[in-house]
C-alpha cells in the first residue's frame, strides 16, 4: 500500500549525480535529486552522446542525450545539468524560461520522444530558422 513503483526502468546511480556543472551549486540537495530522477520527474544525468540521429541535443550546452526533460510553458529541452545551473539559489529570485521568458520556471521529464515527436520538432526547427532567415531560400 504506500509504496509506489518507479515510473521507469532503474537509473544507475553513477546518473543521479551531476558531473559537468560549469559553476558549483553550494545548496543542492543530492538526495532530492536523487529522488526526482529515481522517480522519473527529471532527467538522469547522462553521458553526452554522439549525434546519431536518435540523441537530442540540449541548446543550452549543445551535448546530445538520449532523451531530455521539457520546459512546462513551452516544451523546450533541455539536459539535467543545465536546468540546475539555472535554478535559483536560497539567496536568488525565481527563473524565467530562458525560451520564451515565462516566470516561475520549471521542467517535467517525459522520457525518450516518439519519431512522431521528433520529426515534429525537426519541422517546427526548419520553420522557425526559415522565419529567421538562417536557412537558404529554395
Amino acid at each position: 500500500m504506500g509504496n509506489a513503483a518507479p515510473r521507469g526502468p532503474a537509473v544507475e546511480e553513477r546518473l543521479t549525480q551531476p558531473r559537468r556543472l560549469v559553476r558549483q551549486l553550494s545548496d543542492l540537495d543530492s538526495d532530492r535529486l536523487r529522488r526526482l530522477i529515481r522517480s522519473g520527474d527529471l532527467a538522469p544525468c547522462f553521458d553526452a552522446a554522439e549525434e546519431d540521429g536518435r540523441a537530442v541535443e540540449c541548446p543550452i550546452c549543445f551535448h546530445f542525450y538520449p532523451s531530455l526533460n521539457r520546459s512546462k510553458c513551452c516544451g523546450k529541452g533541455i539536459c539535467t545539468e543545465c536546468f540546475l545551473q539555472l535554478m535559483p539559489s536560497k539567496a536568488s529570485k525565481a527563473v524565467h524560461c530562458p525560451f520564451c521568458k515565462t516566470a516561475a520556471y520549471a521542467v517535467e521529464y517525459r522520457g525518450a520522444r516518439t519519431l512522431s515527436e521528433k520529426k515534429l520538432q525537426r519541422e517546427q526547427n526548419f520553420y522557425s530558422e526559415f522565419l529567421t532567415g538562417r536557412t537558404e531560400r529554395l
